[in-house]
């Protein structure tokens, strides 16, 4: 059971880490802010 957890939390962590790279890299690509709230927007609405 303990290792179900650890599997769990490592996936979490995955998950949010991958998240965190896909909202920098539009950050990197839009030219204003305005641009990338929308982005970020429909990248949570998908």
């Amino acid at each position: 059971m303990n290792e179900e957890m650890n599997v769990g939390e490592l996936l979490k962590e995955t998950a949010e880490e991958n998240q965190t790279r896909k909202i920098l890299e539009i950050l990197n690509e839009c030219k204003d802010l305005e641009e990338a709230k929308k982005k970020v927007k429909a990248l949570l609405n998908k």
